[in-house]
């Protein structure tokens, strides 16, 4: 588990730094415009420059030869992919920092190294980029990469929100987490709910629908925000199967008409964002809960 979140995609103390002068080029390299740049590129081209390269063709080379994608050279080339990552770093390019980081902590052409890999990790960070934001929460909650620093709630509160804030939807639910069970600090409900309320909205990271269950409960109990059991409804109904036993008890405290208003709310939802439960087809749910 561990792997799959920290490896760069391969399947894609604090250091000083000056923000005026940082570069994120992309917070995620899963989007359209990523790719598009890649394969403007040619790799020939750029590998003859040599030292006339711009900081962004050097970590385009870099992730080049680190992916390989679009099959640009015979192979992939860990070494030159982190000489060219450290250049870019080295040019105040955040996404660069962040997979000099990586292959340090995976040994990808150099020994593993903790220390190097802390160090760029939060550099990255520090500069603004999510991925490293995410991690770095992550990484000192405890719940990835448990091995690159202590545990530490009242870091991870700092990282989570920091990334967060940065558009980044699982540190949202991470933070909305540490907040309701008064980890890094004291129990804050209203912190607690605004962050899992946001989660869904946010551009980065997987966000399941699921994860909507503690926002049904929060609105069913009153925890950081007035009772509405239109919304518990609502909220447990979207999490699919697992909101099912929410949804059931919420429906014996409501009217009929709160009851179609809700579920008029979560079929909205649903249909605005193009994301529906399993054997959700715009059919009307049964007394159990299910949909027919």
């Amino acid at each position: 588990m561990i792997v799959k979140h920290i490896v760069f995609s391969i399947c894609i103390i604090l250091f000083s730094v000056n923000p005026a002068s940082a570069k994120v080029y992309y917070q995620t390299n899963n989007v359209k415009a990523f790719s598009e740049e890649y394969a403007s590129y040619n790799y020939s081209d750029l590998i003859e420059k040599g030292e006339a390269r711009t900081a962004r063709e050097e970590y385009f080379l870099s992730y080049a030869y680190l992916r390989n994608k679009n099959n640009v050279f015979d192979d992939i080339d860990y070494c030159k992919a982190m000489d060219g990552f450290k250049i870019a770093s080295k040019n105040d390019v955040a996404d660069a920092s962040y997979v000099v980081a990586i292959m340090y902590y995976n040994g990808l052409c150099v020994d593993r190294n903790l220390e190097k890999a802390r160090k760029f990790l939060i550099l990255s960070g520090s500069r603004g980029y999510v991925q490293a934001q995410a991690l770095l929460g992550r990484a000192y909650w405890g719940e990835n990469a448990r091995d690159l620093f202590a545990k530490d709630a009242v870091k991870a509160r700092h990282w989570l929100e920091k990334a967060a804030n940065n558009g980044d939807a699982p540190s949202a639910i991470g933070l909305s987490y540490l907040y309701e069970h008064g980890l890094g600090g004291d129990e804050y409900p209203e912190l607690a709910f605004k962050w899992r309320r946001k989660a869904s909205s946010l551009p980065y990271g997987e966000f399941a629908m699921a994860y909507f269950q503690p926002l049904a409960r929060y609105y069913e109990n009153g925890y950081g925000t007035e009772a509405d059991l239109v919304q518990a409804y609502k909220y447990y109904d979207l999490s699919g199967s697992v909101g099912g036993a929410g949804r059931l008890r919420v429906s014996k405290k409501m009217t009929n008409e709160q009851i179609v208003e809700a579920r008029q709310q979560s079929k909205h939802w649903q249909e605005e964002n193009r994301r529906f439960n399993p054997g959700y087809n715009g059919l009307e749910h049964q007394s159990d809960g299910s949909y027919r």
